[in-house]
């Protein structure tokens, strides 16, 4: 699943509290400073905008701010005396034309910047005037998951895999994380292939915990243990699978 925009039209998730777009798109952004480097991140104040703003304009006026301009040229007042044959272009021709569907009706301010750079990056992941972006939501909860786990554990190793997450620690039994973004009541059936999928890893690794983890919704709020027949024996006595439900509420405060 990927969610984001095309230009002034949204597709976002909604469940647990993310039911207003406000909510929705601070998930979203949230999502993206998890994944850009320190200055492409949008900060509070900019995320608190979105609450007024598409995340379309957004995106743009955090490229205006990276250029330092406060007004775009679209039209320039001229004299007879001092005609003007071109048209000024201070960027790259398609940011230039970026800047100029803004409608500004003429140059108020125009300073160069040292972060030209950043913004055009940014200006590229959004298509450039296609003005489209969108992220991967697998991809996203992974991340924001193991930046939580970097930022609090510290007494423990945390290794990121392909699939997976690994909480290992000296003291107690090392944890195998399989996240998954899949609202659990709607999806019985791959719950299913994620549960053989931990006992696939209890049977031919030396993890004995796996937690599958999924976003938390009104529906699915609580821990919950799975019992597999087949382990009830002392050979597996000390493993444990369960489904987790993971709160992304923090992302409001």
């Amino acid at each position: 699943m990927k969610f984001g925009f095309e230009q002034n039209e949204e597709f976002l998730p909604t469940f647990d509290k993310f039911k207003d777009t406000f909510s929705q798109r601070k998930l979203f952004l949230e999502f993206f400073n998890n994944q850009v480097k320190k200055e492409l991140r949008f900060n509070k104040q900019e995320i608190c905008s979105c609450k007024h703003f598409s995340l379309c304009d957004i995106f743009k006026q955090k490229i205006l701010r990276l250029l330092h301009v406060s007004f775009v040229p679209f039209t320039v007042n001229c004299t007879p005396k001092h005609p003007i044959n071109k048209p000024i272009v201070f960027f790259d021709a398609h940011l230039q034309k970026l800047l100029h569907n803004r409608h500004m009706p003429k140059i108020n301010t125009h300073k160069q910047s040292k972060n030209y750079d950043l913004a055009f990056e940014l200006f590229n992941m959004i298509g450039g005037t296609k003005l489209t972006f969108k992220i991967n939501a697998q991809n996203s909860f992974e991340q924001f998951i193991l930046n939580k786990l970097l930022k609090d554990q510290k007494t423990r190793t945390i290794e990121k895999k392909s699939d997976s997450i690994n909480i290992i620690s000296s003291q107690v039994y090392d944890i195998k994380i399989f996240p998954y973004w899949q609202m659990l009541e709607n999806s019985q059936l791959l719950i299913d292939e994620h549960i053989k999928k931990a006992v696939n890893c209890i049977k031919e690794t030396s993890y004995k915990n796996v937690y599958l983890v999924y976003p938390k919704n009104d529906q699915f709020y609580k821990h919950i243990e799975v019992k597999i027949p087949e382990f009830e024996t002392k050979q597996y006595n000390d493993y444990g699978i369960k489904l987790i439900p993971y709160s992304l509420r923090s992302i409001l405060k």
